[in-house]
C-alpha cells in the first residue's frame, strides 16, 4: 500500500501537472507526513514493475484512438482496449491510495476498476471565502463519512454572498443603472475546457440559440458576459452575440457586481462555477450542459464535499486516511493557517472573479494609483 499523488494523466500532458498540479500537492505533502505512518511510501511518479514511466503518448498509441490534441484530450473508457488498460493498470497497485487533483469521474472510474482508493481534490466552484476551498470526492464509504464531518455548513455561502453584496453597494461595484428590470445573464467561459466538453466537442454561446429565443420571452433582456480569456476566437463569439436579436453583450463588468444586482433575477450558463455561487445571490439558475460536479449530496459518483480551511490541519488528513492506512498515534489537531488571507491563491494566482474584490487586486499598480491621486488632489494645490 502507497499513497500515490496523481492528476488526470489521460486527459493533461504532463506540463499541467507541473505547473497546475504539484504546487498544491507539495504543500500539502508534510501535513500529510506527519498524520501517517513513517513506513507509508508516498510517490509523485508513475513507475511499473519494469522500471517504466509512464507515457500518455504511448498508452494512446497502444489503441485505435491516437493522441491528438496534446494538453486536452478527452476520451472514452468504453473506447480502449485491453492492451492500453493492462498499460495502465500496471503502474497501479490494489490498495494503493491516490491522492488526486481533478481527476473527476472518468478517471476515478479507472482507479476504482484498479482497486485504488480515491481522495479527489477540485477547486470549488464557490470561490468568495478568504482563500480557496475544495471539493473532495472520495470513492470509499468510510472515508466519506469522515469528510463529511468537515463539510461547509451552507449557511456559510449565504453568509458571505450576503456580506460581498453589501460591500459591493457601498463600493459602487455594483454599477447596474443601465440594466433592464427582469433580466437574464449568461455567464461566458473560455472557449477551451474541461467543464464544457461534450465528447470532444467544446460548447459555446453558439451552441444555444435556440435555448435564448425561448429565454427572450420570459426575461426583458439576456445579457452575455464574456469570459476574460477568450483568446483568439473572441471575434467570432463577438460578432454571433452582436447579431442575435436575443441577447445584449456586456464588456469590463463585475461578474459578482452582476450577481449582486437586483435586476438580475435569472443566469445561465453551460457548466460555469459561476451559477453554483449564484444561487447563494438568490438567483434562479440554470446549466445549460451540467455542473462539473455534484456537492454536498449523499456518498455517489462524482460527489464532492465542501472544505475549506481544514486541509491545512494534520488532523483532518489522519481523520480521512484513518479507514485506509495507518495513522501516526500522536497527530496534532492545529491549524497554522486558520483564518489566514490567499495562501493557496497567490499559488499561480488563482483569483478569478475574486480579484475584482480583494483589496489588493483591485489595486493592481500601487504606483500608477498613487500617481493619480497626486495629480487628482495633490498637484491642483501647487
Amino acid at each position: 500500500m502507497r499513497i500515490v499523488f496523481i492528476d488526470d494523466i489521460l486527459y493533461h500532458d504532463l506540463d499541467y501537472k507541473q505547473k497546475k498540479v504539484m504546487p498544491y500537492q507539495k504543500i500539502f505533502l508534510p501535513i500529510i507526513k506527519s498524520s501517517i505512518d513513517n513506513n507509508i511510501e508516498i510517490t509523485f511518479d508513475l513507475i511499473n514493475e519494469k522500471s517504466q514511466l509512464f507515457s500518455r503518448k504511448f498508452f494512446y498509441e497502444l489503441g485505435n484512438n491516437p493522441l491528438t490534441k496534446s494538453r486536452y484530450n478527452d476520451y472514452n473508457i468504453e473506447d480502449f482496449n485491453e492492451k492500453q488498460l493492462e498499460y495502465l493498470e500496471s503502474f497501479f497497485h490494489k490498495g494503493d491510495i491516490i491522492i488526486g487533483f481533478e481527476l473527476y469521474e472518468k478517471f476515478s472510474k479507472l482507479l476504482t476498476s484498479f482497486g485504488c482508493k480515491i481522495i479527489d481534490f477540485a477547486y470549488h466552484p464557490y470561490k468568495l471565502f478568504d482563500d480557496l476551498a475544495f471539493g473532495v470526492y472520495t470513492n470509499d464509504k468510510n472515508i466519506y463519512n469522515e469528510l463529511i464531518k468537515y463539510q461547509i455548513p451552507e449557511e456559510k455561502f449565504y453568509y458571505y454572498a450576503n456580506y460581498w453584496k453589501i460591500f459591493m453597494g457601498y463600493e459602487n461595484i455594483i454599477q447596474d443603472e443601465d440594466l433592464e428590470d427582469n433580466s437574464c445573464l449568461f455567464i461566458g467561459q473560455t472557449l477551451i475546457d474541461k467543464s464544457i466538453d461534450n465528447n470532444g466537442q467544446f460548447l459555446n454561446v453558439t451552441h444555444f440559440g435556440d435555448k435564448l429565443k425561448e429565454l427572450s420571452k420570459q426575461y426583458s433582456k439576456i445579457y452575455y458576459l464574456p469570459h476574460p480569456y477568450l483568446g483568439k476566437k473572441r471575434k467570432v463569439i463577438y460578432d454571433w452575440v452582436n447579431k442575435s436579436p436575443y441577447i445584449e453583450l456586456l464588456k469590463n463588468r463585475s461578474t459578482y457586481g452582476l450577481l449582486a444586482s437586483d435586476k438580475i433575477k435569472k443566469v445561465i450558463g453551460i457548466s460555469t462555477s459561476v451559477l453554483y455561487e449564484a444561487k447563494y445571490f438568490k438567483k434562479e439558475i440554470e446549466y445549460l450542459f451540467k455542473p462539473l460536479f455534484n456537492v454536498d449530496v449523499a456518498f455517489e459518483e462524482n460527489c464532492y464535499i465542501s472544505i475549506f480551511e481544514d486541509y491545512w490541519n494534520p488532523k483532518f488528513w489522519a481523520d480521512i486516511l484513518s479507514p485506509v492506512c495507518k495513522i501516526n498515534p500522536i497527530v496534532k489537531n492545529v491549524n497554522h493557517f486558520k483564518g489566514s488571507t490567499n495562501k493557496l491563491r497567490n499559488i499561480g494566482n488563482m483569483y478569478w472573479g475574486y480579484a475584482q474584490l480583494d483589496p489588493v487586486k483591485r489595486i493592481p499598480n500601487i504606483e500608477e494609483s498613487v500617481k493619480n491621486l497626486y495629480t487628482q488632489y495633490i498637484a491642483p494645490l501647487h
